[in-house]
């Protein structure tokens, strides 16, 4: 599989890889049940790859000026993952965690 993204895009796949690391460990420690580390995970995954995406993506870029024509055009950096920006990932994130907490009450 191939992940294409561009700027810090890489991360909706890596942040929420950490978070289930630290939470398989911690579950150990506090005794909780491997699929609600995971579940927990993807919480905190979701809010952290929403609050990076949104504060990455809503910075100010650069207004360049044509001598030529008198234009300006901005150039931004995009934090994308799919051509969708970081934040949106948020959203399936928090889908998945939705789905296997249903694991949770059965």
């Amino acid at each position: 599989m191939f992940l294409i993204w561009q700027g810090l895009g890489f991360l909706v796949v890596i942040v929420p890889l950490l978070c289930v690391l630290v939470m398989s460990f911690l579950s150990a420690v506090v005794n909780l049940s491997n699929l609600a580390a995971v579940v927990a995970a993807l919480f905190m995954s979701a809010a952290a790859v929403f609050y990076l995406g949104r504060h990455l993506n809503s910075r100010p870029g650069r207004t360049l000026v044509d001598p030529a024509t008198g234009q300006s055009v901005e150039l931004r950096k995009r934090h994308t993952l799919f051509w969708i920006p970081m934040q949106y990932w948020a959203f399936p994130l928090l889908l998945v965690a939705g789905i296997a907490s249903m694991g949770l009450f059965a």
